[in-house]
């Protein structure tokens, strides 16, 4: 007869392979979550980055757009037009036949532009012959520029509304953010920001302060350095500045812009780029009237 207090075959586990076991279960356990976090904490930052690059590449593609598209209405003039001596009082032909463009006469253009016909302007410079037809302007600094685009969107089918704008880019000091703590906007105080400024009515010739169809766009944000340098065709240094009322030859524009820039993307992390942005413009058609 068997006792009860007879030994058992069967064998379990001893207390230190319970230990041993339940350590590699919290090694194991350690591991996969850090790796989790450690992969939700990367998406992150990649997502950060990602969404950095992302707005810079449209930001730049703002102002490509704009100066490839760059416009000067005197590109499309015959080049013997006769030059204006709105002192001397000479007076042209009102009109010609095999001329495509009527001709008038010193006088005339005075009474039209309200005796303006000899001032330049930011965007217009003045009216150099019979044709009555300004030449638009381009002016560049190393921390602005000016133009006339064609490149005006209109939203809506029905607004009243040019493909024509005057632009400027220029870089202002970035103010306070309402939506970052007063310890970030202090750490960004000292940084600048890209903004551009369109009006839809490129043909008047004075700027308004402020209006309803003047719009400004904040293009870039968190500049520590910038710097446009303007280069003619062909030419492997840059000018610091372009105006083409005193350009060489006169009328002409830069054939193109280049933008140096640092900004302050997320973490600290310090982005440097050079960027080149090409003109179309047909500066081998300017009228002999410059």
């Amino acid at each position: 007869m068997s006792s009860i207090f007879q030994n058992s075959d069967r064998k379990g586990f001893t207390l230190l392979e319970v230990m041993i076991s339940l350590f590699i279960l919290v090694m194991i356990g350690t591991t996969t979550s850090k790796a989790v976090i450690d992969a939700a904490r990367l998406k992150e930052i990649l997502k950060d980055e990602t969404e950095f690059y992302g707005e810079f590449r449209t930001s730049t593609g703002f102002i490509e757009r704009d100066l490839a598209q760059v416009f000067n209405p005197r590109w499309f003039l015959p080049p013997d037009h006769q030059k204006l001596d709105f002192f001397g009082g000479s007076q042209v032909r009102l009109t010609d036949q095999a001329d495509p463009i009527p001709k008038i006469g010193v006088d005339e253009i005075v009474r039209r532009t309200r005796g303006t016909a000899s001032q330049s302007f930011e965007y217009w410079g003045p009216v150099l012959d019979a044709s009555g037809i300004r030449a638009s302007r381009f002016q560049g600094k190393e921390d602005r520029f000016s133009f006339v685009a064609a490149s005006h969107a209109r939203i809506y089918q029905m607004k009243k509304e040019s493909i024509y704008s005057k632009i400027r880019y220029e870089v202002v000091r970035q103010g306070p953010n309402p939506n970052l703590t007063k310890e970030e906007n202090d750490k960004a105080a000292g940084l600048f920001s890209l903004n551009k400024i369109e009006n839809t009515r490129p043909f008047e010739l004075e700027e308004p302060r402020e209006a309803p169809h003047l719009q400004s766009y904040l293009i870039l944000s968190n500049i520590k350095k910038i710097r446009f340098t303007y280069f003619k065709a062909g030419d492997k240094d840059g000018k610091p500045d372009w105006d083409s009322e005193t350009a060489e030859p006169p009328g002409s524009f830069p054939a193109t812009v280049q933008m140096e820039v640092t900004l302050i993307g997320p973490k600290d992390r310090i982005l440097e780029e050079r960027v080149r942005f090409n003109l179309e413009t047909p500066n081998e058609l300017l009228p002999k009237t410059y």
